[in-house]
Formats: C-alpha cells, structure tokens, sequence
C-alpha cells in the first residue's frame, strides 16, 4: 500500500493561523510573510489532504466541516508540539511570546483590567491578546492559553486550579422590594422576577436552616452582560445574583439591596483553566503565579 504524502508542518501552521486570525491576510501579517505564500500553504495542504478546509470569501476565510474537524485535531498538535519544545529548550525558563487569555466581561471589567496592565509592565517580552467575552470559549479550539471563569467548565480534558472563593450576593432595588416586598426565606423568591445572567439555569441552590433548597426562579430578563444585569436590577426589573463585588458599592450607596443576606447561595468559585499543552509553558505559570499573588482566597 501507497503511502500517503508527508504533510509540511508549515502548510498546517498557516492553516491554523487563517482560523486564529479570520483571513489570509491577517495570518500573513500575524506571521510575517507575504499573503500569497500564506494562501500557496494552505491549498498545498488541502491537496495533500485531499479535502477543501477553507472557504475563501472577500471577508474572509470560513471552516468548511471537514476543516472544522481537522483544525480542532491540528491545533491540539500544534499546541503540543509547542509545548514539548519549550521543554526541552531554553525558552521554558523565559518569560516570553503571546498569551491569549479569555475572561467574562463583568469580572475582567472590576477586577482583572488592572492587573493584567501590571503583569504586562512586569514581564515586557510578553504580548498579551486578552477577550473579554461572556460564553464559555472552545479554549483548545480557539488557540487559547488560559481563562479565568467563575464555576465549573464542562471540559475535562482542561488543567483546572482554583484561584479563589467567591461570596455571592442576590440584590434587588429599594423600589422593586417596596412594591413587590421582601423575602423572607429563599422560597419566597419564586413569586419573583428575576434578571439571570445568559448561563444561568434558574436554579438557585441556598443554605439554611434545614440545610440545602432549591429554587426555581421565574426570569424577567436575561442577559449575558454584567453591566447590563446590574443595570436591570438598578431599574427595579427584579433581582438578580452576582459576585459581591460587583454590587459592593451600589450596597454601600444605598442602590441596591441585599435580598437574604443569612441564607448564602452555593455560587461557582473563581477557576483558571488551561488546555494541558499550555500549563506548563514559562509564559502561562508565570501568570498563573501572578494571579495567584494579587488574589486573596475569598473575592
């Protein structure tokens, strides 16, 4: 039996570019060479293959499925290929090259901004790509090195730490309390509206008394967007759960009110997810080390 042709390893990397980077053109500039040589790459590799990847468009490059199902396996090598030459060479010990980084809009807005500013003063040889998104991300997929998310991601391939414990808070207005009246057990708070952020089921799990209840909240509205949730709640729409922190000064002045304050809710804690390939490079410890720093063991 006919072997099939060896595939350049180059040919994959500028495939794997084009998807990171949307087009031709931006995995040309990303890599540093000239579009035609990215675009000559990637239809060398699709003949070896033997299968169209790309679909070129004059905005761009799209997946065909096939691609999809090839850039996934692709990347995943790439990653570990990467990752296996930092070992054996110096570059392990040097805090250096670009970290793609994925936090939800809310937290990374009040409290990773500044942060993620020092570590790049610190450690100038790193180039940080940080997006700000409130779904949870394809990380090995995607290219990414590492995400900061509140709870459990359903992916247990990924290297998971937890970073800290969060305190979670359900707050409503003064007028929406005033007109609709105050819980006074979790219970009470399925006769109300609520304002539920984009992933969350309307389970709300609380501890009392009795130990553990459930409730199933009736949603009002729903939103994938920190700011707009607090904007909600600040309108008198319902109530709605979130990290204290996001709600400590709107308590503090009087625009928010806390609802059950003594019955705490069973909320996600803060959790650093990494794709196994990415864990151990010199870069992603080193912010890991850092977060792990700045962080204390309860937000």
């Amino acid at each position: 039996m006919q072997e099939p042709p060896p595939i350049d390893l180059l040919d994959v990397i500028a495939f794997i570019r084009v998807v990171e980077t949307g087009s031709i053109a931006n995995a040309a500039a990303r890599l540093g060479i000239a579009k035609s040589i990215v675009s000559r790459r990637v239809s060398r590799l699709e003949t070896v293959l033997g299968a169209a990847l790309l679909t070129r468009t004059p905005r761009g490059a799209t997946l065909t499925d096939i691609g999809r199902e090839y850039h996934v396996r692709a990347a995943a090598g790439l990653s570990e290929l990467e990752s296996a030459q930092e070992v054996v060479t110096q570059s392990t010990t040097q805090i250096s090259g670009q970290l793609r980084i994925q936090v939800p809009v809310a937290f990374g807005e009040f409290r990773l901004a500044p942060l993620l500013a020092e570590f790049a003063l610190r450690h100038p040889r790193i180039q940080l790509d940080v997006r700000f998104t409130d779904r949870q991300v394809d990380m090995i997929a995607e290219a990414y090195d590492l995400a900061i998310w509140p709870g459990a991601v359903p992916d247990s391939i990924l290297v998971t730490r937890k970073l800290a414990k969060v305190r979670w808070a359900v707050v409503a207005s003064p007028a929406y309390l005033r007109a609709r009246g105050r819980p006074a057990k979790p219970g009470d708070l399925a006769t109300h509206d609520t304002i539920l952020y984009a992933l969350d089921t309307g389970r709300w799990r609380f501890h009392g008394p009795n130990g553990w209840e459930n409730v199933r909240m009736r949603s009002r509205f729903r939103t994938d967007n920190g700011q707009m949730l607090l904007a909600a709640a600040r309108a008198g729409l319902g109530v709605v759960l979130v990290p204290l922190f996001m709600v400590e000064d709107a308590l503090e002045s009087g625009a928010l009110e806390a609802v059950l304050p003594d019955f705490p809710h069973e909320g996600g804690d803060l959790q650093i997810f990494m794709p196994p390939a990415r864990a151990g490079i010199a870069r992603v410890r080193a912010l890991v080390n850092f977060l792990f720093e700045k962080f204390d063991r309860e937000i």
